[in-house]
């Protein structure tokens, strides 16, 4: 992949959708997901994030364990430019902080498992991130379910990715904390 191409890699995904859309794409604890279904739920998360009038290079973080969402979380911020931050769930305290002070997220998606964590490093956050939780929302946190529920399943317009060659930062994908506090790869 040559560092100026106008290919991401949300692309080769939606080419891999238009190819197999009938096709199972992703089982996870019993639940199969075909690409056609992956895509549409991808495509909400765009339209989500494009409400939210997030642009192009701007972040977001997903604190989640492993789920069928988790994917189609940063494949459909892809879509719209937005990088995704994903924070390893097993992180507490000073480390999830961390990674959020550095990512320079504006809002942090997590679940009922980790929200906890989250609400326990917030005092070590620089700056204030929306909450919103893939679950039953309480105090200042809102539920990421129900917004969803309003966003489009079609593809959002390729135009607001024009101008991003592969070299743009899809992710941020941490280390583990081995030695000192995580570190960020793009």
């Amino acid at each position: 992949i040559a560092p100026d191409s106008p290919n991401l890699i949300c692309d080769d995904l939606q080419e891999a959708v238009d190819q197999w859309r009938d096709r199972s794409a992703m089982t996870f604890e019993g639940r199969t997901v075909s690409y056609g279904e992956l895509d549409a739920m991808a495509n909400r998360f765009a339209h989500w994030g494009k409400g939210l009038n997030l642009r192009r290079g701007q972040t977001v973080a997903l604190f989640m364990p492993n789920r069928l969402e988790y994917f189609a979380v940063w494949y459909g911020l892809s879509k719209i430019g937005v990088v995704t931050c994903l924070i390893n769930n097993q992180l507490s305290g000073m480390a999830p902080a961390h990674c959020l002070n550095i990512s320079a997220a504006t809002h942090v998606i997590v679940d009922p498992e980790t929200s906890p964590v989250f609400e326990a490093a917030k005092t070590l956050i620089e700056k204030p991130l929306q909450q919103w939780i893939m679950g039953h929302a309480n105090g200042d946190q809102r539920d990421l379910v129900q917004a969803l529920k309003s966003c489009s399943q079609l593809p959002p317009d390729r135009t607001v990715r024009e101008g991003m060659t592969a070299k743009d930062t899809a992710l941020f994908i941490f280390t583990s904390v081995t030695t000192g506090l995580p570190k960020a790869a793009r």
